[in-house]
């Protein structure tokens, strides 16, 4: 399965928020999450740490979203990396549906780049080893 588009990566921080330590809601988000992107989940696992805190991980076909909650410290981060055209920003109302943040912080980053024949490369890091099998 090749996108034409190139991945898209979004680091979020919530700060400030409720609802972290709650298995079920955290399982509700994400499959909402995989709602709006229109994806297929392949795999989803929320696992509780004791006293408190989650850590969960949806996996998408080449895609995938991964949350890590500190309720001590009224902290989450997610960890969203999307194929093809859907926008990850869909899952801002998302977020602040099921965590009610006081902020949130987004940084997006540069994954990929469409080279125009299918194949997605990165500049500056893709580049051919010496042991590398000619396919």
């Amino acid at each position: 399965m090749v996108s034409e588009a190139p991945p898209r990566h979004l680091i979020i921080e919530i700060i400030e928020s409720q609802n972290l330590n709650n298995v079920e809601l955290m399982e509700n988000f994400l499959s909402e999450l995989a709602a709006a992107y229109q994806g297929e989940i392949l795999g989803l696992k929320v696992h509780r740490f004791q006293p408190y805190g989650l850590s969960a991980l949806m996996i998408m076909p080449e895609s995938h979203v991964a949350v890590h909650t500190w309720p001590e410290y009224r902290y989450a981060s997610i960890d969203i990396f999307l194929q093809g055209t859907t926008d990850p920003a869909q899952s801002e109302p998302l977020i602040e549906r099921y965590f009610q943040p006081g902020e949130v912080k987004v940084i997006e980053l540069e994954r990929g780049v469409n080279k125009g024949d299918g194949t997605l490369v990165h500049p500056g890091i893709h580049r051919k080893l010496s042991n590398e099998s000619q396919d």
